[in-house]
């Protein structure tokens, strides 16, 4: 009996792997390959990015091979290249909403500087953080073997609640370059199941509805009445069926003609999208507390756990670098509350803006605590502080100017980084 049980449970296990290798073969014809399976949740095409005013090559536009917004990169370093870093974060350094990404940014300031041969390379990917962050260092960043790589931490989302190390098993799947037990056997079936499920954090922050984007974007430029009732109306039927439209409408009514002038197709303006909106009525109809200003947001009550979970990632992300021999540099960008025109554009909807104050409490939490144990910062607040006009008013992320500012005090960070080994 025990023998057959056995001899059943082995054939089971036969069955299994024949069936998964199978899978993953068939897997292979369509997922991307490495590296690019490695960086991307979900399949984004090598085209290049409308964007805003295109002033660069094209190179500087394009999805490269890897799927990072950035020129043509090679694992191998280049012979003309004697000083390579690799840049780590999330949309911030992905860049979509200007010409060209930081990494673009900071190679035209040791251009014009006249330092050739010295490369920054982007890895950033949206809705990211500092977990994914350590797993891309790990199985894609080192094997390029780099002189320096930094890691783009933004205050505004990348702070987590579980310590690195937390969990004794990974899961069964979850979006590479994040460890999961099929992951380990199958990744091409594994970024395929993540990318045809939408189970990427990419894919699931909003529920897709077709053509919304045009949608919303053709409600911002009717005239006042007309707009607000079909936002509320869509926002209702796609978004928030137990709010009544009133409610919504409200909410949506703080708003001044030069707040939605900001949005619209038309050139210059930016695109109005759901999440935006979504975060805008759950925030302003929630019920629970908030803190409302810097003193609140430095009691709550979460911040320690917080703080030390996220410092865990980037200590270890620091030994795995420091490990290899290479110079770890963390970069630290504050939220937009550094910028008065973010912090008046926001003003009549206090609960949502409260998220930048909890934020902005967590990194000037962070930042020292990451001083004292010997990381080399860059604290971005130090230059963007009292920068009105720096940030996108409606998503946070550096604007052009932003981005100069930025790039020229990376590309000196860099250069002593590179004189100090």
């Amino acid at each position: 009996m025990i023998r057959k049980i056995g001899r059943s449970l082995a054939q089971t296990v036969v069955i299994a792997g024949i069936t998964l290798a199978c899978l993953e073969f068939v897997a292979s014809f369509y997922a991307p390959p490495w590296p690019m399976r490695m960086l991307r949740p979900v399949m984004v095409p090598p085209s290049p990015l409308q964007a805003g005013p295109v002033t660069e090559t094209a190179e500087a536009i394009y999805i490269n091979r890897w799927g990072m917004r950035d020129r043509e990169r090679t694992l191998d370093r280049p012979a003309d290249v004697r000083f390579r870093a690799i840049l780590i974060g999330d949309s911030l350094l992905e860049g979509g909403f200007v010409r060209a990404p930081l990494s673009r940014f900071i190679e035209e300031e040791w251009a014009r500087a006249g330092r050739p041969g010295m490369e920054a390379i982007n890895l950033g990917i949206q809705a990211t953080g500092p977990n994914h962050y350590h797993y891309r260092i790990k199985r894609v960043a080192l094997g390029a073997k780099p002189d320096a790589i930094v890691v783009m931490f933004g205050a505004g989302n990348d702070f987590l609640y579980e310590r690195y190390g937390a969990r004794a098993v990974p899961p069964f799947v979850a979006e590479l370059p994040l460890p999961s037990i099929l992951g380990s056997v199958a990744p091409n079936l594994t970024w395929l199941a993540i990318d045809r499920l939408r189970i990427s954090e990419v894919s699931s922050n909003n529920k897709p509805v077709p053509d919304e984007i045009n949608i919303l974007n053709g409600l911002v430029e009717r005239p006042r009445t007309e707009r607000l009732d079909g936002l509320a109306r869509h926002l209702r039927e796609h978004r928030f069926p137990d709010l009544g439209v009133a409610t919504i409408r409200d909410v949506l009514a703080r708003g001044s003609e030069e707040f939605w002038s900001s949005f619209g197709t038309s050139p210059n303006r930016q695109l109005l999208q759901a999440w935006l909106l979504t975060g805008m009525i759950s925030w302003e109809t929630g019920t629970n507390p908030t803190p409302m200003n810097a003193a609140e947001a430095d009691k709550s009550p979460d911040l320690p756990t917080v703080v030390e979970a996220t410092f865990s990632w980037l200590a270890a992300s620091r030994r795995l670098v420091e490990e290899a021999g290479i110079p770890f540099l963390v970069v630290i960008a504050p939220t937009a509350t550094v910028d008065p025109k973010f912090v008046e554009f926001w003003r009549p909807w206090p609960r949502m803006f409260s998220f930048n104050h909890q934020q902005d409490a967590r990194a000037r939490r962070l930042t020292p605590l990451l001083r004292q144990n010997g990381f080399n910062v860059v604290d971005l607040r130090d230059d963007l502080n009292g920068m009105a006009g720096t940030f996108r008013l409606t998503d946070s992320h550096w604007n052009e100017r932003g981005h100069e500012i930025v790039a020229a005090r990376l590309a000196r960070e860099l250069v002593r980084l590179q004189k100090s080994k």
